[in-house]
């Protein structure tokens, strides 16, 4: 039997709702900043579009970083065949929310940053799936499809090659400086 409208949106508020942070901070580790906001709005419309056929009983969080994951790679597939546009402005303008001071409190180091970016993506989702989400090898084996023995191995090797890129950063005097920015960013309130 179909879920009314508002018997939906209650059961969506109570149980994807509250995963929103934590699916923000994943699609910023694989998108960046400037396209974290477009995947989990698209996560959060396909989770809506498809809740009715998702079982209560099961873990509607891993549902929901499955549906992220489709997602950037959907994207990543898609954007790898567009050719890259120039950026004709001096000053490039993101926007700024309320509600993302909040979840960007937990940020990583520089250091963590740069060297969770010099991963393969399968490594970094991994890891940040199992040390950052705290998922269980089972749960990342769902999202990820693939075997569990694959996610220990992903998670051994990411950890090891994460621990000798940051040794590697700090022994070349590059940990701790700040980066400078590409174009001056200014951030501003929507």
């Amino acid at each position: 039997m179909p879920l009314t409208w508002t018997t939906r949106s209650k059961r969506f508020e109570m149980e994807a709702l509250p995963h929103l942070g934590a699916l923000y901070r994943m699609a910023r580790q694989l998108a960046g900043p400037e396209g974290a906001d477009d995947i989990v709005q698209e996560t959060f419309l396909r989770a809506w579009k498809y809740f009715e056929t998702f079982n209560s009983e099961t873990n509607c969080r891993a549902w929901l970083f499955r549906i992220l994951r489709n997602t950037w790679i959907s994207r990543w597939r898609k954007r790898r065949l567009e050719l890259p546009l120039t950026e004709t402005e001096a000053e490039t303008i993101e926007p700024y929310y309320d509600w993302e001071e909040e979840f960007l409190k937990d940020e990583f180091s520089m250091d963590m940053k740069k060297a969770l970016s010099d991963l393969p993506a399968d490594y970094r989702m991994a890891v940040l799936l199992a040390d950052v989400e705290e998922f269980t090898y089972e749960e990342i084996a769902r999202i990820m499809e693939c075997p569990i023995g694959t996610v220990m191995s992903r998670l051994n090797r990411a950890r090891r090659m994460l621990v000798r890129l940051i040794q590697a950063q700090r022994e070349e005097g590059i940990g701790q400086k700040t980066a400078p920015l590409p174009e001056q960013t200014v951030r501003r309130k929507l």
